[in-house]
C-alpha cells in the first residue's frame, strides 16, 4: 500500500500498482516496481544475494553510525547504500563454506579529522583499556574531540558501540563492558568527532583479538 504526502500534488512513498515510491535526501523519486522473474536464478546471481545478505547483516547495527559518518552522501544514495556498495566491493572475501566478512576492510566513518595512534588494547574482566600517543599527529587538532570505539563479537555476531568514551588529550579509554560480552575473538575500530558530532575522523580498524 502506497502513502500519499501533501495531498494530490505531493510524492507517496510505498508501492501503488506497478510504480514503487520513496523520499531519498528530500526528493520523492518514483520507479518502476521490480518484476518477478520465472527463470532460475544463475549462480553468479545467487553468489551475490549470499554477499548481500553478509554484508547488510553485519553493517546492519552499525547503520546509526554509518548515517551520521560515513562521509558525503551522493546524489539520490544515502550514507548507508553508498556504505553497502563500499562492503560488497571492498569488504568480502570468499572462502570453502561461502562468503565471509574481512573485517580489516571495514569501514565506519570516513571524515577529515585527524586520527589517533594506538599504543595498546586490552580487556581484562570485561573491562577495555586503549591507550595512545595524543602528541603523536600532525597539523592543528582539538584536543577535546572525542573517541568512540566499535567492538564485534565473532561468535556472537554482536555489535558493541560505545560512543564518547575519552577526549582525544586524554590519552587513555577505560570503558566497562557489558556482561553478555564474551571474550571469545572481536574485531575492534576506533573514530574520533568533535564534541558536536558533526566532523569525524576516518574509522581505523585496531585488529583481530
Amino acid at each position: 500500500m502506497g502513502k500519499m504526502n501533501n495531498g494530490l500534488t505531493g510524492g507517496f512513498s510505498g508501492k501503488v500498482g506497478t510504480l514503487v515510491g520513496s523520499n531519498v535526501k528530500g526528493q520523492s523519486i518514483i520507479r518502476n516496481a521490480p518484476k518477478k522473474s520465472s527463470k532460475k536464478p544463475t549462480a553468479g546471481q545467487l553468489s551475490h544475494r549470499q554477499k548481500f545478505k553478509l554484508v547488510s547483516n553485519f553493517l546492519r547495527p552499525l547503520n546509526g553510525l554509518i548515517k551520521r559518518y560515513f562521509g558525503s552522501a551522493q546524489e539520490l544514495k544515502s550514507n548507508v547504500n553508498v556504505a553497502l556498495g563500499y562492503h560488497l566491493q571492498e569488504a568480502v572475501n570468499q572462502v570453502e563454506e561461502g562468503f565471509v566478512v574481512n573485517l580489516s576492510k571495514v569501514v565506519i566513518s570516513k571524515g577529515i579529522l585527524q586520527t589517533i595512534f594506538v599504543d595498546t588494547v586490552t580487556i581484562v574482566n570485561k573491562e577495555l583499556t586503549i591507550t595512545w600517543s595524543a602528541n603523536l599527529v600532525f597539523g592543528s587538532v582539538n584536543k577535546a574531540d572525542v573517541l568512540t570505539v566499535v567492538i564485534y563479537q565473532k561468535a556472537t555476531q554482536s555489535m558493541f558501540i560505545l560512543e564518547q568514551v575519552a577526549a582525544r588529550g586524554a590519552g587513555e579509554c577505560k570503558v566497562q563492558l557489558p556482561a553478555s560480552f564474551e571474550d571469545t575473538g572481536y574485531g575492534i575500530w576506533v573514530f574520533l568527532t568533535d564534541v558536536d558530532r558533526v566532523e569525524c575522523s576516518t574509522s581505523v580498524f585496531l585488529g583481530e583479538f
